[in-house]
């Protein structure tokens, strides 16, 4: 009883903060969303009303960019997965100096704000860039090629590079934390080296995975910066419909609306992926002893 009294008397302090910081501002979203605007007095008025909601469903517009955040924030995580998975498990194998040196490498675009690094692919990518100039004085193209800028290429590129270092650093944690003996156990009993990362290393390393994929997607589907300043024409995100319905337009009812209905879906999203992560028997084996 005691120490279950102190653990709580810790706990506090997180969960005021969680609330204060946290549960009380999507509270307070929950109910701008049933209020109504007043153009003529430009004030909100606790109208309770359903009618923010029902746009949400009704409306193709917020339907789309809802499905498109989805969809870019799922298909960042699956490209850093596949390209950030052999990268994590190859840092583990170097020596100590040499994974001190590759975490600052890794970590490097890390350092720089978000519209540096986006200007910075944009010189890169642009018609006049460093792409474009090298491949026409090679002769590879009469013309600079249009699509490397400007397109939904260049913003799931710049959203892959800006977020790959979470999910590498995560799946390299847990992949650093596995019993050396255990794969060496494997080889010894004849397993291939297919079958020992299938049945001992991937397994081991789904709680990484899980932190890294959770990270990149909502990352990536909550980014308005890369979108809009690099997406062109196809650069609307949720996020920046938001931010025009708190700011320009005034309309915080239909605002929170939508916002806290790209929160549910990111959500449940989640969950799904987490469902399908505790399917394997290694994973619910790190699972449950995480939990005790």
């Amino acid at each position: 009883m005691a120490l279950a009294f102190h653990r709580a008397h810790f706990a506090l302090p997180v969960a005021c903060l969680l609330l204060v910081g946290c549960v009380l501002p999507l509270a307070l979203l929950l109910v701008f969303s049933f209020f109504e605007v007043d153009l003529d007095a430009f004030t909100m008025v606790p109208a309770f009303s359903g009618q923010s909601w029902s746009q949400i469903f009704t409306n193709p517009v917020f339907v789309f960019l809802i499905g498109k955040a989805v969809v870019s924030g799922a298909g960042t995580a699956v490209l850093a997965t596949f390209v950030g998975y052999p990268i994590a498990i190859s840092m583990t194998r170097l020596p100590a100096l040499w994974k001190g040196i590759a975490s600052i490498v890794l970590l490097t675009p890390l350092y720089t704000g978000e519209i540096v690094r986006i200007y910075a692919w944009r010189v890169v990518l642009g018609s006049e860039g460093l792409i474009n100039a090298v491949l026409q004085w090679l002769g590879l193209v009469d013309e600079p090629l249009k699509f490397l800028l400007f397109s939904p290429f260049t913003t799931h590129l710049v959203l892959l590079y800006n977020n790959l270092p979470f999910m590498v650093l995560a799946i390299w944690i847990s992949a650093e934390l596995i019993d050396k003996r255990l794969i060496e156990a494997a080889r010894d009993l004849g397993a291939r080296p297919l079958d020992a990362f299938l049945k001992v290393i991937l397994p081991l390393t789904t709680p990484g995975l899980a932190v890294g994929a959770f990270t990149v997607f909502a990352l990536a589907a909550g980014d308005m910066m890369t979108p809009s300043l690099l997406g062109g024409t196809s650069g609307a995100t949720p996020m920046a419909m938001i931010d025009n319905l708190f700011g320009t337009a005034f309309d915080w009812p239909m605002a929170s609306a939508l916002a806290l209905s790209l929160l549910v879906v990111l959500f449940a999203f989640a969950i799904g992926f987490a469902t399908i992560l505790l399917r394997l028997n290694g994973a619910r084996a790190v699972f449950r002893r995480g939990l005790k």
